[in-house]
C-alpha cells in the first residue's frame, strides 16, 4: 500500500496572496490545467461489447427518492435555529460525505485521524496519500489530506488539496474552516476572515462561529473608528 503514494503538489508562489491564489487555483482546476495524475495513462479502451443494460447509479451522497440528500440537508444546516440542531445536521452530512469510501480506505482515513490524534502529521499525510490512490474521487480524502498538510506546516500543499476538495463540492463547510486556518496560518487575516464568511453562509450555527468571525475581523480590519 505505501509503495503506491499519490503526490499532487501545486506550488502557490509569495505569500499572503490569499483568496487570489485560491481561486486561480480553482479555476484552473476547473479547466483541467491542475488536474491531478495517478499512475501511468491508462491503456487505449478494446472495442465496446454489447452487454445487457443495467440500472442507473444512484449519485453518491443521494438515496432513494425522497430520501434526505447532502443538498437537502445543506439547506437545512443553513438555516438551523440552534447548535443542537446545526449539530445534528453536520454529523448526517459527514456520514453521508464518507458514504461512497471503501473498507480499505475508511480504514486508512481512521488511522490518519488517530496519527493526527497523536501528532504524528506526515505519518497522517502518508496515510491519506494511500487512500487518495485508492479513490481520488472522494472530494473529503482531499480536504481531510489538507487538515494533515496544515498540520505538519505544509501551507502551499493544503491550499493546493483544498482547492481540489472545494472544486469538487465547495458547500462544504469543514473545508472552508480549514482553509480559514491556513489563510491565518499565512498571516493573510483577510483571507481567513473571507473564508470564515463562507463557514457562516453554509453553517451560521457553527461551533464558535461567531466569535471566531470577530476575532478575525479585527485581525484583518481592525477596531472601527
Amino acid at each position: 500500500m505505501h509503495d503506491a503514494r499519490a503526490r499532487f503538489a501545486v506550488r502557490i508562489s509569495g505569500r499572503g496572496c490569499g483568496f487570489s491564489c485560491f481561486y486561480t487555483l480553482m479555476a484552473a482546476l476547473s479547466l483541467g490545467i491542475c488536474a491531478p495524475a495517478f499512475g501511468a495513462p491508462a491503456p487505449a479502451a478494446p472495442p465496446p461489447v454489447a452487454s445487457p443494460p443495467s440500472r442507473p447509479s444512484t449519485p453518491a451522497g443521494s438515496g432513494p427518492p425522497g430520501a434526505p440528500n447532502i443538498q437537502m440537508l445543506t439547506a437545512q444546516l443553513a438555516h438551523a435555529s440552534s447548535r443542537p440542531a446545526a449539530a445534528d445536521l453536520e454529523a448526517r452530512i459527514e456520514q453521508m460525505r464518507q458514504h461512497p469510501l471503501s473498507p480499505t480506505t475508511r480504514l486508512l482515513l481512521r488511522r490518519a485521524q488517530a496519527d493526527l490524534a497523536d501528532r504524528k502529521s506526515l505519518d497522517a499525510v502518508a496515510d491519506l496519500d494511500d487512500a487518495l490512490v485508492l479513490q481520488p474521487e472522494v472530494g473529503i480524502l482531499w480536504r481531510d489530506r489538507a487538515q494533515a498538510r496544515l498540520a505538519a506546516q505544509d501551507l502551499d500543499g493544503a491550499v493546493a488539496d483544498l482547492g481540489v476538495a472545494l472544486h469538487r463540492d465547495d458547500s462544504d463547510a469543514v473545508a472552508w474552516q480549514i482553509l480559514s486556518s491556513v489563510e491565518e496560518q499565512r498571516g493573510d487575516w483577510k483571507a481567513a476572515y473571507q473564508a470564515w464568511q463562507r463557514v457562516l453562509a453554509l453553517d451560521p450555527m457553527a461551533a464558535d462561529g461567531r466569535r471566531q468571525a470577530e476575532r478575525l475581523r479585527l485581525k484583518a480590519f481592525g477596531q472601527p473608528t
